[in-house]
């Protein structure tokens, strides 16, 4: 199993492996700072669930930056279960659930992701289609 440092080539994960990273602190003057820009109307004490997303695509963004990525082809299935507020600290839960290889080159890798608060509360879920290169 790949683990940081060593190769995420699309044959070196195997279905069914789970990998989690992250923790990253939501705090008031962010999530204001969130609504004013971009979520103007909201009055609640929450983040956005934009803003939940923004944080979980750069917490991924953090992770994968060194791995074999030739294109992220989709983010589908989109839940906001629990809102994220002020305090919470968010991590990724990722799942490989499935690979297409696609020729001696290339495959995609089919993954599930949750996002947790520090109570393991799920806040955020989303499958995600990412082609990767394979070994070679």
């Amino acid at each position: 199993m790949p683990v940081r440092g060593q190769s995420w080539a699309l044959d070196d994960i195997p279905e069914g492996y789970v990998h989690v990273f992250g923790a990253y602190e939501l705090t008031a003057d962010e999530i204001a700072r969130f609504k004013a820009a971009f979520a103007p109307g909201a009055a609640d004490e929450a983040a956005a669930p934009e803003h939940v997303f923004a944080v979980w695509s750069r917490m991924v963004w953090e992770e994968t930056k060194d791995w074999p990525i030739l294109a992220k082809l989709s983010q589908d299935a989109l839940r906001w279960l629990t809102p994220a507020k002020a305090g919470d600290v968010l991590q990724v839960r990722m799942e490989c659930i499935a690979k297409e290889p696609v020729n001696d080159e290339r495959g995609i890798l089919i993954a599930k992701h949750e996002v947790l608060n520090q109570r393991g509360d799920l806040v955020l879920t989303l499958i995600t289609r990412t082609s990767l290169k394979r070994k070679v």
